[in-house]
């Protein structure tokens, strides 16, 4: 490479320099580029642009970019390539970087920054972009601007850059590469790699002593499975849940829902305190990610069973600080082998008792939601959107109340994919991610969104029309944040004080903001309304107007009516 490169402009070499590097991640299977426009990046997005083989999406904000690629890692379980020039520009990429991390997405980050001679000079668009990001990456490295003196390295380089986006701890990788003007230049023709995949080791398998440690902890007669994203596979899920005749608590991202153990209504079923009171478990398997249900975690804490927390990840799940053993393993081969270790009595009624529960739940649920036509609250707005999508479909759900009503209302969301932002909590970016699924995956994208987290993410509706997607995106608008009339504030602040700090109402006409970006619009105030948007064809916007105080009375009301049935029973 080195003698190709002998005598060339320099603007050459750094050419070089990025078509290696991209030719090196296609080799790695690398297939998506999200790049923020920019000038100091235009060697690197020269080079993606140059090879037909890289689907490349363009956004206008960076924020929106970096949530995209986040989309596209949590769709594929691949990292995206996401550019940016220097500056500010890749300040914007934190949110969705840490959002990564915590869930363990893969993400190549690349910021294109000034040369060392432009620093602390007072050039524009120049800040400190060393180690910008900290511990939310998992590695970072500055090569330096290209040399030919170097040139040996760089498919290396490349190849390390994937291999710790897709490790042991899949998250995000921060490289930071400077270039000199002028940044266009012509590459040599690349030499012919002869390099493989530079996936690092995984976990080690867990030998049978290890099993047969854990299987004491299930050795109990009243269990419960809790399972949520990362769980593992539902059928060995389901043979383990059989075999222990313990319920399965399943969220609406663990694919579970459709086992014959499967307890959807967990959340209602919980509510009823007898219930709970009744059915105490003993030990607790957990499995994947925790769900967004306060009564479940409340119920698990105060049971003091002894729990075990499985996932392929050796982060620690336990808010409460009441988890027995972690296991950092694929919760598939857990299950299939920790059967057959397991050596438990069947308790009389357990599981059927939950079940039971469950069924009751669901029939006063899906009742009092189809009571009237003309009656569309939030909960049963998630109903609708689960009922409109086919299988292998696409269903991305915003934090705060959406993930929540889908939890608790939606009924069994197996038939369809269900992606949500839940490492760090955030609402923001649910557009761009949304968007970054569709794009990976090439499948119908349903969007279920609140009011506040669209305006969050509103700029990543320019553009949207000519993207190769189609996506409905229905948003259940009740002028403000309507998750914090269910926490204590809403009692103790007085009603200006909290109007203005929580409630935030922004008197934003939602429809007419889509309108402006050229997106068609339907506003919904019946079932029917809103199955015909649905069925509409191509990406759309659908506005359901809904009403915050009014909502927290119907959730109250569900929940009553829930425990009144399961006691009657």
């Amino acid at each position: 490479m080195g003698e190709r490169l002998a005598g060339r402009p320099f603007e050459d070499v750094q050419a070089t320099f990025c078509a290696v590097l991209v030719d090196e991640w296609l080799k790695q299977g690398i297939r998506h580029a999200v790049i923020a426009p920019g000038s100091r990046s235009t060697p690197l997005a020269l080079a993606l642009t140059n090879r037909s083989e890289m689907h490349i999406e363009v956004f206008h904000d960076e924020r929106s970019a970096a949530f995209a690629a986040l989309g596209v890692g949590l769709a594929t379980q691949q990292p995206a390539i996401l550019l940016c020039t220097s500056g500010t520009a890749s300040a914007h990429f934190f949110a969705a970087i840490i959002e990564a991390s915590l869930s363990h997405i893969p993400m190549l980050v690349i910021t294109a920054d000034r040369p060392p001679e432009l620093k602390d000079v007072g050039a524009p668009q120049t800040i400190d972009q060393t180690k910008l990001y900290g511990d939310a990456v998992r590695w970072f490295h500055d090569p330096g601007v290209a040399d030919v003196a170097a040139s040996y390295s760089w498919r290396s380089l490349a190849r390390q850059s994937i291999a710790y986006c897709i490790g042991v701890s899949p998250g995000p990788v921060h490289l930071n590469l400077p270039f000199r003007e002028p940044l266009v230049g012509a590459a040599v023709n690349l030499p012919v790699s002869s390099s493989t995949r530079g996936q690092m080791v995984g976990h080690l398998d867990l030998s049978p002593t290890d099993y047969a440690t854990a299987a004491t902890f299930l050795n109990a007669q009243q269990g419960l499975i809790i399972a949520g994203r990362g769980c593992g596979n539902s059928h060995e899920i389901s043979k383990l849940a059989s075999s222990l005749n313990w319920p399965v608590l399943a969220d609406s991202r663990s694919g579970c829902q459709g086992i014959p153990e499967a307890i959807s209504y967990f959340d209602s079923v919980l509510r009823s305190e007898k219930f709970a009171s009744e059915n105490q478990p003993k030990v607790v398997l957990r499995l994947g990610e925790s769900p967004s249900s306060k009564v479940l975690s409340q119920l698990v804490t105060n049971s003091q069973a002894n729990q075990v927390h499985v996932g392929a990840f050796d982060s620690t799940v336990d808010a409460d600080h009441q988890v027995s053993m972690h296991i950092a393993c694929d919760p598939t081969v857990f299950c299939r082998e920790v059967l057959k270790q397991v050596k438990t009595k069947e308790v009389a009624g357990w599981l059927d008792r939950w079940l039971n529960a469950n069924t009751v739940a669901e029939s006063v649920v899906s009742n009092y939601f189809a009571q009237s036509d003309e009656s569309l609250l939030a909960p049963r707005v998630s109903r609708l959107v689960v009922e409109s999508l086919g299988n292998q479909d696409n269903l991305v759900v915003s934090s705060s109340m959406p993930v929540r009503d889908l939890e608790w209302f939606g009924g069994d969301c197996s038939h369809v994919k269900v992606f949500s932002n839940r490492g760090a909590n955030g609402i923001d970016g649910v557009v761009a991610t949304a968007i970054g699924i569709a794009v990976a995956t090439q499948q119908r994208t349903a969007v279920l969104i609140g009011d506040v987290a669209l305006l969050h993410d509103s700029s990543s509706l320019a553009d949207l029309r000519r993207r190769n997607v189609e996506m409905k995106i229905v948003v259940t608008d009740n002028d403000g944040g309507g998750i914090f009339h269910y926490l204590p504030q809403a009692k103790l602040v007085n009603t200006e004080a909290f109007e203005m700090l929580f409630g935030t109402p922004h008197c934003t006409d939602i429809l007419q903001l889509a309108q402006a970006h050229h997106l068609a619009t339907f506003e919904c105030r019946s079932a029917s309304e809103l199955n015909k948007a649905l069925a509409s064809t191509g990406t759309c916007v659908i506005r359901v107007l809904t009403d915050r105080n009014n909502e927290v009375l119907t959730h109250q009301e569900v929940n009553d009516l829930v425990a009144l049935a399961i006691n009657a029973h």
